[in-house]
């Protein structure tokens, strides 16, 4: 696999946009690969399928490419609200692969969001297109990268270094089991697991997490019982082998 883009390939082309887009969409089909299954082969989806821009013919899994100069530390604009949102509902929604190149299409960084930590609360509903534009009234979405804590964000390529295949498929595999619960339920637990990491000790304690109440309180404001949430929460991520029971409301991480 190459870390360097062909930007020849799109020699005909003139706008920014359709350069980065052909160039890097080309350069994914042939170094992509499958997280989700042992496939080392993706293919490109039919012309205008929502929110999908590749998809493993092995096992399914979809995947949208966004390709920048700078990749988004906080908002990504995407496409539109009620598609994603359907998406994620019915379970269907892509991983992300975020891919990162110098002026001189160079790779620097190829990220993946696994769909499991694509949830409601990290989809941000856009303000509708005003009068004035040619798709009046179009609500568009921006996902909230801000809100997807380290654990959903796998490095395929670090500054410019591919990470070993069978590494970021394990980091992958971990959290398949969030793929089986309801978008509400895996953004809960996505978003406990980011506090717990965010808490920056590799043991902690239901005090230390109770002092975090507001992030829970106010990612849900109808949910009156947040501790009881809580430790439900704590629960998943011990069968998810992910933290450790230590005794006497005492936790500690199986997964650095």
């Amino acid at each position: 696999m190459e870390a360097v883009f062909d930007p020849s390939i799109a020699a005909r082309y003139k706008s920014r946009p359709q350069l980065a887009r052909v160039i890097s969409e080309a350069w994914l089909a042939s170094n992509g690969y499958c997280l989700a299954c042992t496939s080392d082969k993706l293919r490109q989806s039919k012309a205008n399928t929502k929110c999908m821009d590749f998809i493993c013919s092995h096992c399914n899994h979809g995947y949208e490419l966004k390709t920048f100069l700078r990749r988004p530390l906080k908002a990504l604009p995407d496409g539109a609200y009620a598609a994603m949102m359907s998406r994620i509902d019915e379970g269907t929604a892509p991983s992300l692969l975020l891919l990162e190149r110098t002026a001189n299409w160079h790779i620097k960084s190829l990220t993946a969001i696994p769909s499991m930590f694509l949830t409601p609360i990290v989809i941000e509903k856009r303000n509708p297109l005003g009068p004035s534009a040619a798709r009046a009234g179009w609500i568009g979405c921006n996902i909230r990268l801000d809100r997807i804590g380290l654990d959903g964000q796998i490095s395929i390529i670090d500054q410019g270094e591919f990470v070993p295949k069978k590494q970021v498929r394990e980091q992958f595999k971990k959290f398949l089991p969030l793929a089986k619960k309801k978008p509400e339920e895996r953004g809960w637990t996505a978003l406990t697991l980011m506090v717990l990491r965010g808490l920056g000790k590799p043991s902690f304690s239901l005090p230390d997490i109770y002092e975090k109440e507001q992030t829970f309180m106010e990612a849900y404001p109808e949910n009156r019982h947040v501790r009881d949430k809580i430790r439900q929460q704590l629960q998943v991520l011990r069968d998810m082998k992910i933290i450790r029971f230590e005794g006497r409301g005492n936790y500690s991480f199986l997964i650095p």
